[in-house]
């Protein structure tokens, strides 16, 4: 018998997370068509927004995706770029029924993806199966399906969600918090062995003040 394809409610009143940068403040949520993110649609006929259940998951599938461990166990990152990135807590207004990728044996038996098709660079399986959850439908020929809960690649195995446009209005920003004043950024940074680089002076700057003229 075939595994069914699972899914994952998020009940009104969930709290979702999203980093973004400052110059959004008060801007609407942008829902990406460009085919170039995981689970976006890959002729743009419809956009995505990624969100995480957590501050550590929107960070890492943000800011810190593209760190390379076999170059540097600490995860470097300038002191401007942190003033420039704002968290936006984003309400859950109306249920989000999500298709869960999360479960056992979804991905494989559902989908015929392995752990590999998921997590590379390329992004064509995912992509594809966004597709596939985007044009499902019911008996009378709604969509039924809101978006995905798929595994983070950059917090694996924590979750994030990847959310259709046209549930949209399902969602509302309820704040923008500058990421330095989140109240979990300090727990991230220290757990997850962030290094926050002061930025440099101007040039010819001394060290410390009352050094040698």
């Amino acid at each position: 018998m075939a595994i069914a394809l699972a899914t994952r409610r998020l009940a009104a009143g969930e709290l979702l997370q999203h980093v973004s940068r400052v110059v959004y403040r008060g801007q609407r949520l942008h829902f990406g068509s460009d085919a170039t993110n995981r689970y976006d649609a890959p002729d743009g006929r419809y956009g995505v927004l990624y969100l995480g259940l957590t501050l550590p998951t929107a960070l890492m599938e943000s800011v810190f995706h593209k760190h390379h461990w076999d170059r540097d166990a600490r995860r470097p990152i300038a002191l401007a770029e942190v003033h420039s990135r704002l968290v936006r807590a984003v309400g859950v207004l109306d249920d989000l029924e999500l298709a869960d990728l999360t479960a056992p044996g979804v991905m494989a038996a559902h989908f015929g993806l392995n752990l590999e098709q998921l997590a590379i660079r390329g992004y064509e399986d995912t992509q594809r199966v966004s597709v596939e959850v985007h044009a499902m439908r019911d008996a009378d020929d709604k969509p039924i399906l809101d978006g995905l809960l798929a595994p983070s690649r950059n917090n694996y195995p924590e979750p994030c969600v990847a959310l259709f446009d046209r549930a949209r209005h399902k969602v509302k920003v309820i704040d923008d918090i500058d990421l330095v004043d989140h109240v979990d950024w300090p727990r991230f940074v220290e757990d997850y062995r962030i290094g926050v680089e002061p930025d440099p002076g101007p040039p010819g700057m001394e060290a410390e003040e009352g050094g040698p003229g």
